[in-house]
């Protein structure tokens, strides 16, 4: 199997590690209150918003019967009210307007969204959704801010949601709390290799039905580990092992990843997962029409560090693992 220089993988994996950590908007050079409080509260979005968190509102909810609702600090120019909801998910929302037919409520999303963007200096993606009048969410645009190479997890929510026993239609914003994601595009001119294993690959993904059986196809050089449920999502695992010590399994790894990368093509994204002890490296791809689905099928690529039971020496003391962990 070819290699790649030490020295490149070394340099390529210190820009990922910081780039990924960049989310954070410059507010200097920002005039306009609107989007001097929106950059200050996204900045704050790693926080739980806790600088801008304000009372308990203590009085029912009409909206959000189960959570707990409090004020928020920062007003954005042009919203008529706020809360800052704490929820499964903890987000500030903004009610931005209510309009009597869905084209002037359209009307006003496009606006909104427009004045976000150029908050954002324009370096958003922008994915757009469209429900119908029949039910009660009606259309909803979702924001990220993008930069070169990528774009953070969607954390802007603009939403129009009809009124059902006033008929009229309500705009209104929502921030969501956390660090997001960065997701890194697929280069389209990277040279494809490993495309026979790529292969292996996305057929296991689109072969995988039935959830209570194991491993559902073979992937060459790999073996089935088996099945395994983390909270609500199972993971199929298959291992690769064999490796001559630490820099080995590395290198290796670092191979197989340039060739899911390459391979997997643009249709995909992947991002940097957090990890600890026994994983030495952790990278997701996903399917970039897939990143905000509530249950999206995912794959891993980890490098694990497991103890040898025979070793003989401190030099053999951990045995290496390539893991490709398919997530539903």
């Amino acid at each position: 199997m070819k290699r790649l220089p030490i020295i490149l993988l070394i340099t390529f994996y210190y820009f990922l590690n910081l780039h990924a950590q960049q989310y954070y908007f410059d507010i200097g050079k920002k005039k306009d209150a609107f989007s001097i409080n929106l950059l200050s509260l996204l900045n704050d979005a790693p926080n739980k918003f806790s600088h801008y968190k304000g009372k308990l509102i203590n009085k029912q909810d009409t909206v959000h019967l189960q959570s707990q609702i409090y004020q928020i600090k920062v007003m954005l120019p042009g919203a008529l009210s706020s809360r800052y909801v704490q929820d499964s998910t903890f987000y500030v929302e903004y009610l931005m307007g209510y309009y009597e037919t869905p084209e002037d409520a359209t009307t006003g999303l496009n606006d909104l969204t427009e004045k976000i963007s150029k908050s954002l200096s324009k370096k958003v993606l922008i994915n757009k959704y469209d429900y119908g009048t029949d039910g009660i969410f009606y259309k909803q645009n979702k924001i990220c801010c993008a930069q070169h190479g990528g774009f953070f997890h969607p954390n802007i929510s603009i939403q129009i949601t009809k009124m059902l026993n006033k008929n009229i239609y309500r705009l209104a914003m929502q921030l969501y709390s956390g660090k997001p994601y960065f997701y890194y595009w697929v280069t389209r001119n990277e040279p494809i290799g490993g495309f026979n294993f790529v292969n292996y690959v996305k057929n296991t993904f689109s072969a995988y039905k039935d959830l209570n059986k194991g491993c559902p196809t073979e992937i060459p050089a790999y073996t089935c580990i088996g099945k395994e449920l983390i909270n609500d999502s199972v993971f199929i695992n298959y291992g690769k092992i064999g490796f001559e010590g630490i820099m080995d399994a590395k290198a290796q790894y670092d191979v197989t990843f340039t060739n899911l990368r390459a391979s997997l093509g643009s249709e995909y994204v992947y991002f940097l997962m957090p990890y600890k002890s026994p994983f030495l490296k952790r990278v997701a791809f996903v399917r970039y029409e897939d990143i905000d689905a509530p249950k999206r099928r995912t794959l891993i690529h980890s490098l694990v560090e497991k103890n040898n039971p025979f070793f003989t020496n401190s030099h053999n003391r951990f045995e290496y693992e390539i893991r490709l962990s398919f997530v539903y």
